[in-house]
Parts: structure tokens; sequence; C-alpha cells
């Protein structure tokens, strides 16, 4: 049983670093699902003491994050062309089986008989679930702006820094996609052939972005669950719910490729769910 634990972790870490890799997917999210959005957002932030506690959980998550990041970097271009609505179908499956878990932090309070939800809550959840439902849409409409690979020097790395800051940031908060942000920033693809090329002159200088943009996003969030619990999962849930907008993939017909959508759908609800279930006896 500890060997099958341990092995979970590491597939939950291993979805979450796949997650980062696949534009409208957010990590945040993923971590949510699994119930440990608060283990890893406490040790994103270098509270010592909460990394001391949950060290082993955080090294197999560490390690499978980093086997997803790197793996997928290699087969997220060829997966996504050929088969993008079972895989966003996936990843939408896991988003819906996490919801029960969600609802229940929700409403529990943090165990705080204060922290009941009340009317207000109920209005984040809403502004949140609509902000990320608008920007699914817009990003099932953007295009990648032209590479700025030509403008090697000081501004380039420059960049480079502040679009990994940024998109750690977005990346920790549920329901937003830091791959996204990239896009966005069209740097994306630059990142990725770097990731597979080993690039340091890229991989460098955005990856101490991401480092600077994952502890004080993570701070951030650390402290809004410490004295707003209920407010913060109200709008985590909120912005969840607005993902299965996001992801859900554009172009799905009645075909055999929906049938196999409909299965990845089912599977990744049902792990996603009993992963939740889990973790919430576990605390």
């Amino acid at each position: 049983m500890k060997l099958l634990k341990q092995l979970k972790s590491v597939v939950y870490g291993m979805i979450f670093g796949i997650s980062n890799v696949i534009p409208g997917v957010s990590g945040g999210t993923m971590m949510v699902v699994f119930g440990c959005f608060d283990i890893v957002c406490g040790a994103l932030a270098l509270d010592i003491k909460h990394i001391k506690k949950h060290f082993a959980f955080l090294m197999l998550f560490a390690i499978g994050a980093a086997g997803g990041i790197i793996g997928f970097s290699f087969a997220v271009t060829g997966l996504l062309e050929n088969f993008p609505i079972p895989t966003f179908l996936f990843f939408l499956g896991l988003v819906a089986g996490s919801l029960p878990l969600l609802f229940r932090k929700m409403f529990s309070g943090g165990g705080n008989v204060n922290n009941k939800v009340k009317f207000y809550h109920i209005i984040f959840a809403v502004i949140a679930l609509a902000i990320v439902a608008v920007l699914g849409i817009a990003e099932k409409s953007a295009v990648e702006t032209v590479s700025f690979m030509a403008q090697m020097g000081f501004i380039f790395y420059v960049k480079l820094f502040f679009c990994g800051f940024i998109a750690a940031v977005v990346m920790i908060i549920p329901g937003m996609s830091g791959s996204f942000m990239l896009m966005l920033f069209g740097v994306y693809y630059v990142i990725i052939n770097a990731i597979t090329e080993l690039d340091l002159s890229i991989l460098v200088p955005s990856g101490l972005g991401i480092i600077v943009g994952v502890v004080i996003g993570a701070r951030f969030i650390k402290w809004l669950l410490g004295r707003f619990y209920t407010t913060a999962y109200s709008i985590i849930t909120g912005l969840v719910i607005g993902s299965l907008f996001a992801i859900f993939p554009p172009g799905v017909r009645f075909d055999l490729t929906l049938l196999i959508g409909t299965a990845a759908f089912i599977a990744g609800a049902v792990f996603s769910f009993f992963a939740g279930r889990e973790k919430t006896t576990n605390e």
C-alpha cells in the first residue's frame, strides 16, 4: 500500500507537469483535482516547516512534475495535432471529477464555523467562473504571435524572464493556464523547443522568471487561504468550473474520436474523483 501511495504521488505530479505544457489546461486546477493544492502552495511559498512535514509527498510530486514537463514537451505538438479531442476531454474529466472535493472544501470553511458560505461567496464564484469562461473563449481564437527569436540581446532575455514570471503566477491559480499566457506572449514554442534541445540561453532566463513567479504567487495564495479560506475556495471553485468551458475542445463531432474522447473523459473523472476522496479522507 505504501508503494501504491508513493506511485500515486508521482502520477499526480506527472499530470500536473503535463497540464502545464498543454495550452488551456491549468496546473493549479490539477493540484486542486488531487487535493494537494494547499500542500504544494505551501511548499512553493518556501515554508520550511511545511516542506519538512510533507517532504516525502513533495519530493515524489516534484519528480513526477519534472518528468511530465520534460517528457511531454517532446510529444505535445504531435498529440495535440493528432488527438486533440481525446486529450482535452481527458483533462476535462479530471476537472469534472474534482468538483465534489471542491464543494466539500468550500462549504467546510476550513473547519472554522465562522467561515460559513455566505451569499457574497457565491457572487465571487460566479464572477471567477465568468472570467475564466471568457478567457477560454478568447483563447480558442488566439494565435501565437511571431516569435522574437531574432531579437537576441539583453531586452530579449528580460522579456523571457518577464514571460516566465507572469506564466508562473498564472499557473498556480486554478482555472488559469500558464502555457496560454506564454502563447499570448509569443514564446510558447520557443520555450518548448528549448526544453527539447536543452537550450540554456532560453531556459535560464525564463526559468528564473518562473521560479520567482512561483514563489511570489504561492506566498500570496498561502496568505489568502490562511486569512480568507472560504472566500479563497469560493473563487477557486468558480475558476475551476469556468475552466470546463476553457478546456472543452472545439470541433467536436459524433464520430469515433468522440467515442474515444468520451472514454478518456470518464477515465479522467473517475480517477480524479477517487483521488480527491482519498486525499480528503487522509487530511
